[in-house]
C-alpha cells in the first residue's frame, strides 16, 4: 500500500490544484500588496507577514488562467532554506485538505514539469504543483537568488 500524503486544494479561477501540506508554512488572508518596479506581470509584489517581507506571487497572470469571484482568496505561504526569502502563491479559495494514498505520477511533458502528480479522488483527479520546480526557475532567478523550498516546515492554519 502506498503511503498516506496530506494536500491542500486550491483554486486559481475555476480551476482546482493541490499542494503537499509539508510545503505550506501558513495560509492567509489577503494583505497589503505594495508593487515593485520592474517585476513581471504575475509578481504581485511585496507583503509584510508578521515580521518578515513575503513576494507574492499570482499564478493565474502567469499561465492566463481567468480569475474568478467566487471563494475566499487566500495566500498560501511557502518556507525556503533562508529565513529571508519566504514566496507567498495567491489563489482564489482554500477548498479542504485532502488525504490520500491514491496518486499517480504526472506524464513529463505537462505544464514543463510543474505537475509533480495527480491526486485521484472518488470524483475527481486534482493535478499536484511541484512548488519546488515552479518556484525554482524564473521567479527565483527574478528574486536573484538560490532559494530551495523547505519541505520539512509546517502548516499554521489561518483560515
Amino acid at each position: 500500500m502506498d503511503e498516506m500524503k496530506q494536500f491542500i486544494q486550491f483554486k486559481l479561477g475555476i480551476l482546482d490544484y493541490a499542494v503537499e501540506m509539508s510545503s505550506v508554512r501558513e495560509i492567509l488572508k489577503p494583505v497589503k500588496v505594495t508593487q515593485l518596479l520592474g517585476a513581471p506581470a504575475y509578481i504581485q509584489g511585496i507583503a509584510k507577514v508578521r515580521d518578515g517581507v513575503v513576494t507574492i506571487v499570482d499564478l493565474r497572470k502567469k499561465f492566463n488562467i481567468a480569475p474568478t469571484d467566487e471563494g475566499e482568496p487566500r495566500i498560501m505561504i511557502f518556507e525556503s532554506n533562508l529565513d529571508t526569502e519566504r514566496i507567498g502563491l495567491w489563489v482564489d479559495d482554500v477548498v479542504e485538505i485532502q488525504e490520500s494514498n491514491s496518486i499517480e505520477q504526472a506524464p513529463s511533458i505537462i505544464h514543463k514539469g510543474i505537475i509533480k502528480e495527480i491526486l485521484k479522488l472518488d470524483n475527481a483527479i486534482i493535478p499536484v504543483l511541484d512548488i519546488e520546480k515552479l518556484f525554482s526557475s524564473d521567479i527565483i532567478n527574478w528574486l536573484g537568488s538560490d532559494i530551495e523550498l523547505n519541505a520539512n516546515s509546517t502548516l499554521a492554519q489561518e483560515f
